[in-house]
């Protein structure tokens, strides 16, 4: 196994939720850090791997701001909310960021329990381009990165194929402090539109090198909630992000100012 570095050069297509504007993901990076579940690979993991909502008893988020505004969630309140994709009968856990009312609609942004990663490979001019979701590449690939993992951290880690991005589902240690303030003196030149990742292993498939990295920018995903189950939340569809997202961006960005 290759070991952890960071690579500044990452494509921004690496940036996992394409219908949510980058402004609304700077407008979050000093608020939303990424928080890792704690303690091994969590129940709601072994239901994933059956296509189960793993939903247990959650404690109620706050009421539903009035329309058009936003709600931030407070800090404290680290219940796992399942963030359901319909279409492909697949889930990912969530803690709630902030909740919002569009259109009579309650919708709620929230960051994965669980490390967000993503499988990559070195496309031309050396940057790092990624596998999409949906793609056969991904069906044929995901297999092997996850039996790999498996045979590297044994029940330590667990490579999930979770919605809008991949997650690796249990402890994994933080970002060496040293490397990253290295970064800082020898990145300075990196575009803002470029991502940065820390490259966890790489191997190769057929003749081709491929790099699973972990997300460090903030992962953000959008759920409107269900009517027929307040413990969950279904994400969006590609036609709901085109209409919901420029108005929760411009909602983000009020709240900022705000705040100032």
């Amino acid at each position: 196994m290759a070991p952890a570095r960071t690579h500044p050069r990452a494509s921004s297509d690496l940036a996992v939720l394409p219908a949510l504007a980058l402004a609304l993901c700077s407008v979050l990076r000093a608020a939303s850090a990424f928080a890792p579940s704690a303690g091994g690979v969590p129940a709601a993991a072994v239901a994933l791997r059956r296509g189960l909502p793993a939903v247990g008893p959650l404690r109620a988020l706050p009421s539903a701001p009035p329309e058009g505004t936003l709600l931030k969630v407070p800090e404290d309140d680290d219940t796992p909310i399942p963030f359901v994709d319909e279409r492909g009968a697949s889930f990912i856990e969530c803690y709630a960021d902030s909740i919002a009312t569009i259109g009579g609609a309650t919708y709620t942004i929230g960051s994965p329990c669980d490390c967000s990663v993503a499988l990559t490979y070195f496309g031309g001019g050396e940057k790092l381009m990624p596998v999409e979701l949906d793609s056969e590449l991904m069906d044929d690939v995901f297999p092997v990165a996850e039996s790999i993992v498996e045979e590297e951290f044994g029940d330590e880690l667990g490579l999930q194929r979770t919605p809008q991005t991949l997650t690796l589902v249990g402890e994994l240690e933080a970002e060496d402090e040293e490397d990253d303030e290295e970064y800082d003196d020898e990145g300075e030149d990196v575009s803002e539109e470029e991502e940065e990742v820390e490259i966890l292993l790489s191997f190769e498939h057929k003749g081709m090198e491929f790099h699973m990295v972990r997300l460090l920018d903030p992962v953000l995903l959008v759920g409107k909630e269900d009517p027929e189950s307040p413990d969950r939340r279904i994400l969006l569809t590609p036609k709901e992000s085109d209409e919901v997202m420029p108005l929760l961006e411009e909602m983000f960005l009020s709240y900022q100012d705000d705040a100032v």
